[in-house]
């Protein structure tokens, strides 16, 4: 097979020009195709670079969220298991999200069928208009625990971190683990946010920002 280097081929040091911003491009690039470790690299590639030129695209103007609308989302779809991609974009424009800011988060998400969990969609909706992990996750009590007094049956909870962990990768699964370890040790049914904030299983984490 003739590759673009075959075709067009440099013949001296003097032809190479690096775009600027290539090298930190490829080093987090390397760091992600070492970590998932991927059967097939080119197929890792296609999806990596897919993503981030999708990232890349979102919509700057689109208004964020707010925690009441988010909150309606979560009154619409709390007892819905999944959904399409269409009825769910509609149920959050009934509640006040910006088209845009659909766009954004459907963008971001990368789901793989049409057929999504709507907590998962809320979840995103949360990342959305909280900026650090720490808003993140008093956002997902506020949320999820607007009819219990802001606390969420433990199981739910590691549904909802897990979800925000598959696309942060400074959340490492072993933390996780190790939370879900002694919460079930302790036989813990439901959490509040401080539970998560004041355990020290958490506290590196709760310092990203």
């Amino acid at each position: 097979m003739t590759n673009l280097l075959d075709q067009n081929p440099i013949y001296c040091v003097e032809q190479i020009l690096i775009p600027e911003g290539l090298p930190a491009m490829l080093k987090v690039f390397a760091k992600e195709a070492i970590r998932a470790n991927p059967k097939e690299l080119e197929n890792f590639a296609w999806r990596y670079f897919e993503k981030l030129a999708a990232t890349v695209k979102l919509d700057d103007s689109a208004p964020p969220p707010t925690i009441p609308q988010i909150v309606l989302v979560f009154e619409k779809t709390r007892d819905v298991e999944f959904t399409n991609q269409e009825p769910m974009r509609k149920i959050m424009t009934s509640c006040g999200i910006a088209n845009n800011a659909c766009d954004n988060i459907f963008k971001l998400a990368d789901f793989p069928s049409d057929l999504i969990d709507p907590k998962e969609v809320i979840v995103l909706l949360i990342t959305s208009t909280c900026k650090s992990f720490v808003a993140i996750m008093k956002g997902i009590f506020k949320v999820f625990g607007v009819h219990s007094n802001e606390k969420v049956p433990t199981q739910l909870f590691f549904m909802l971190i897990n979800f925000i962990a598959r696309r942060n990768k400074k959340i490492h699964a072993t933390t996780i683990s190790a939370l879900h370890q002694d919460l079930k040790s302790k036989q813990v049914k439901e959490v509040k946010f401080d539970d998560i904030n004041n355990n020290p299983i958490m506290k590196d984490l709760m310092r990203i920002v």
